[in-house]
């Protein structure tokens, strides 16, 4: 049984075409189930507890990348499939999943390819994508050695999925969801803001299953998945094959 959650900011009348598309295609490859609508009177736990006590088995977030990012966190341990109708071509996680916008997913989702992929894990929350740090001096323990950068700005990101490159929508895959690592890429970078910083060819990678990140001089920001705020010190750590996703044949990796 499927159970269908759409993020609320679908409720706005602009997205009724790409809805009723996507509803028609579910119809047609007989996969068409329970339809939840996120608002202010409940929230995506209640919806998922709800789905769970009728039967649910597999959950499908139709939304973007944070829309499936907040799901994770509330099924992660749960015996429950996670699948992703992107209602847009902007999504970094579908991309890497091999799962195209809009109607087209519903065709991945009928397919039914279920793959085990990692998460990455930051004290006791979990991220699918990447979690960042920019513009603070750290110094990342791993094991028996140390790294910190030596440049000033510089960003740091520690993958579980691709990596974004100067050209839009396109992800270099320096990392696998299911070879049970994380890496960490630490680039020196010249101003802008996070998703428009210029990146030099200076760039240093390194594969891991656990570190420790610290800072002096006050804690450092770090987010993960693009919403979700911690300050050092805190430790990152590998998940292997902790979620059950649905993926398509195109997938990068």
């Amino acid at each position: 049984m499927y159970l269908y959650i759409y993020d609320t900011f679908l409720n706005n009348k602009k997205f009724a075409g790409i809805l009723n598309r996507i509803e028609n295609r579910l119809t047609d490859l007989e996969i068409k189930g329970k339809i939840y609508r996120l608002n202010i009177l409940k929230n995506m736990k209640e919806m998922v507890e709800e789905g769970i006590k009728q039967g649910v088995k597999t959950i499908v977030v139709v939304g973007d990348d944070q829309t499936f990012s907040k799901m994770i966190n509330i099924i992660v341990d749960l015996n429950i499939t996670l699948g992703l109708i992107p209602v847009s071509n902007k999504s970094k996680i579908a991309q890497i999943l091999g799962v195209p916008p809009a109607e087209n997913a519903c065709d991945i989702l009928a397919q039914r390819l279920i793959k085990k992929i990692d998460l990455g894990k930051i004290n006791q929350q979990y991220f699918i994508d990447s979690a960042i740090i920019t513009h603070s001096p750290v110094t990342l323990e791993f094991n028996k050695y140390k790294i910190t950068p030596l440049f000033k700005d510089s960003l740091i990101s520690i993958c579980n999925l691709g990596l974004l490159t100067s050209s839009p929508q396109i992800y270099r895959n320096i990392s696998n969801p299911t070879d049970g690592l994380l890496e960490v890429v630490v680039e020196q970078t010249k101003g802008g803001l996070l998703n428009k910083l210029k990146k030099t060819a200076q760039q240093s990678i390194f594969s891991f299953k656990k570190v420790r990140i610290n800072s002096e001089g006050g804690p450092a920001t770090i987010t993960i998945d693009q919403q979700a705020i911690f300050k050092t010190p805190v430790e990152v750590s590998i998940a292997p094959q902790k979620l059950n996703v649905i993926v398509g044949s195109k997938r990068q990796f």
